[in-house]
């Protein structure tokens, strides 16, 4: 009774999730073009999922598993939608549609589909041990790749799951989530949440699933994947940079529902992995372009950012890549030595920031 009391006051005096502000990226968050300045050193459609293997480091690109080098290491018949690394050599790959593909390791080839029926939309996954995986499922309503379908209807039907490797068995750690996108074991063993819709990181039991603390909120942007940085604290990741006009749009139901219906989906009003190949896009106008170039203050669909934060989850540093640059849609990173490797989805480049990794963040107080 309370929740809907205060939703309908949010409503009325916009503010809350019915407000249409976007916070300002400063500070940590200070706009540069670190991300354009990186050496793209491969290549490949809808790049994602970087991560260490016994075959070293790899990324997906749809249903290949593949090396840095381009060589692939295992292919599946369906699109690789998230993978994670094992302590015992496994690695765990989520197929849309196909359930969980073991790699490696003691069960090699082994094929998990959970026994509460088939688990679609599977975005992120981290190990807890050698048999228990922790595994975000973005929606119930769409599959992973129709990520925009789910935000343009204010989806919550996200949750995370518990599965225990030998037994094949599930168990529901939270659910009524908004598009849970990045996952990672905090120092004192409960779990990160990246909530994309949401704009935010949760904090709770890895066991029960109870609690919901907040550790990162009001974020200016989608938030992805969460991995933890060597030298401590974390990668943060990110879909896109949310602005104002999108926020407008999510607070008329009337219009999203004939954009939707009319409109194709490349051409919405809504975030992008990447955006500025068509003229049929929306925001041309001479407030984004002067003199036939955009400029990198304009307001956006599309944006790179990488946020480095510390082990409080709070954020020391960021590398971007703004409205007039390419490298959109980081949403998966990967320490290489004292380098950081990105994954940019929306060219599908795979990006080289040296040095970076070997910067020490401050410790949590």
């Amino acid at each position: 009774m309370f929740a809907a009391i205060q939703g309908a006051l949010d409503v009325f005096l916009g503010r809350g999730e019915a407000a249409v502000t976007v916070p300002v990226m400063d500070g940590p968050l200070k706009p540069n073009r670190a991300l354009d300045a990186a050496r793209s050193i491969a290549s490949a459609p809808a790049l994602d999922n970087l991560l260490p293997t016994a075959a070293g480091l790899c990324y997906t690109s749809g249903p290949a598993l593949l090396t840095l080098s381009g060589e692939t290491v295992a292919r599946f018949e369906h699109a690789i939608t998230f993978a994670a690394a094992g302590p015992d050599g496994t690695v765990a790959l989520g197929l849309e549609g196909g359930g969980i593909a073991l790699h490696g390791g003691a069960r090699n080839g082994k094929r998990m589909q959970p026994a509460r029926g088939p688990l679609g939309c599977l975005t992120s996954a981290v190990f807890v041990d050698a048999n228990t995986l922790l595994v975000a499922q973005g929606s119930v309503a769409h599959p992973a790749e129709q990520w925009r379908h789910d935000l343009m209807q204010r989806g919550r039907t996200g949750a995370i799951w518990r599965i225990d490797l030998d037994a094949g068995e599930s168990t529901l750690l939270r659910g009524k989530l908004a598009w849970p996108c990045g996952l990672a074991v905090a120092n004192d063993g409960r779990l990160y949440v990246a909530e994309s819709w949401r704009h935010r990181v949760l904090l709770i039991d890895a066991r029960s699933g109870a609690g919901k603390d907040v550790a990162l909120g009001d974020l200016p942007g989608y938030p992805a994947r969460i991995v933890p940085a060597r030298r401590g604290g974390y990668w943060l990741t990110f879909v896109s940079v949310r602005n104002q006009l999108v926020e407008l749009i999510l607070r008329e139901p009337d219009y999203r529902t004939r954009m939707m219906a009319e409109v194709p989906e490349a051409y919405w009003m809504a975030p992008a992995l990447s955006s500025g190949g068509s003229f049929q896009e929306p925001m041309q106008g001479s407030g984004l372009k002067q003199m036939g170039q955009m400029k990198p203050w304009a307001a956006t669909r599309s944006y790179g950012l990488i946020v480095r934060c510390d082990a409080a989850m709070q954020p020391v540093r960021s590398w971007h890549s703004r409205a007039d640059g390419r490298a959109h849609g980081i949403v998966s990173v990967c320490e290489d030595g004292p380098d950081l490797l990105a994954a940019a989805k929306g060219p599908g480049w795979l990006l080289r920031l040296d040095g970076v990794a070997d910067e020490t963040v401050g410790a949590a107080p």
